[in-house]
């Protein structure tokens, strides 16, 4: 990545990939200033994390559009975000805010994780219908059953919430209780606080493919211009503004990878 050109990382919390202190060009959009960050993750680095590498936030979002939020269109050549895309309400507004800030052959960056190989291993994986539907709601909360489905099938391997694609085997136990499902369920649906959870759940085929569609149905011009295999519980995907020279996906092979990846 090209540390002179200026970019974007939405949402790094305490883990940015591409740190200011490391010289790069960036701003940082979260939904928290630095100071609120480091008060959400004291007492959390016997975990790993590690405050020091919370940046100071250039933009804090509060649900307006990117665009608004930063004044700017068509002025980022990288915009990078890492283990955020499955916790957005909507993702295709997501994916036009993103897309209107890069510049013509700027690169949307993600790094997603593969829901064979963490918490979201017995979740359904997340169809092209079910974004659709959630764009034309306009959602901006997961909806109620996205919180329940979260939580009563959250899992863990040998412990872990997370695990290598090089292990045998998936998920041996539940992360929470189904009494904790459903206060959570109850929550979502008579009070007004934001609960957070996995809206999507993707392999590397599936996630392909969704682009694919939201594309040939004119609700991005992105589309994928690398894509790297899962490494323990992800995987890596650069967009990018679509070139007349695209090849079509073959649509019906993408969806016989995709079973195969759920089989």
């Amino acid at each position: 990545m090209d540390k002179t050109g200026l970019g974007l990382e939405i949402g790094p919390s305490h883990n940015p990939m591409a740190p200011k202190k490391e010289g790069f060009n960036v701003h940082i959009l979260d939904h928290a200033t630095a100071d609120q960050l480091r008060v959400k993750y004291k007492g959390q680095e016997i975990y790993g994390v590690k405050l020091e590498n919370i940046e100071e936030v250039d933009f804090v979002w509060h649900g307006e559009p990117f665009q608004d939020l930063t004044g700017k269109t068509a002025c980022y050549d990288w915009i990078i975000a890492s283990h955020v895309i499955e916790h957005v309400p909507d993702l295709i507004s997501y994916f036009q805010q993103c897309e209107a800030l890069l510049k013509p052959d700027g690169i949307l960056s993600l790094v997603i994780p593969d829901k064979r190989y963490c918490f979201d291993y017995f979740s359904s994986t997340s169809s092209t219908g079910n974004v659709l539907d959630a764009y034309a709601e306009k959602r901006v909360r997961p909806s109620h059953g996205q919180i329940f489905d979260h939580f009563a099938n959250a899992a863990k391997r040998n412990g872990n919430i997370a695990w290598s694609s090089d292990v045998q085997g998936g998920a041996d136990e539940f992360l929470y209780t189904i009494a904790q499902a459903q206060a959570v369920w109850a929550q979502s649906v008579s009070a007004t606080d934001y609960i957070d959870a996995h809206c999507w759940r993707f392999t590397p085929a599936s996630f392909r493919l969704m682009v694919s569609d939201l594309l040939g149905l004119g609700l991005i011009k992105l589309e994928i211009k690398a894509e790297f295999d899962t490494t323990e519980c992800e995987f890596y995907v650069s967009l990018g503004k679509k070139s007349d020279a695209s090849i079509p996906l073959d649509r019906l092979s993408a969806l016989q990878i995709r079973k195969l990846e759920n089989a």
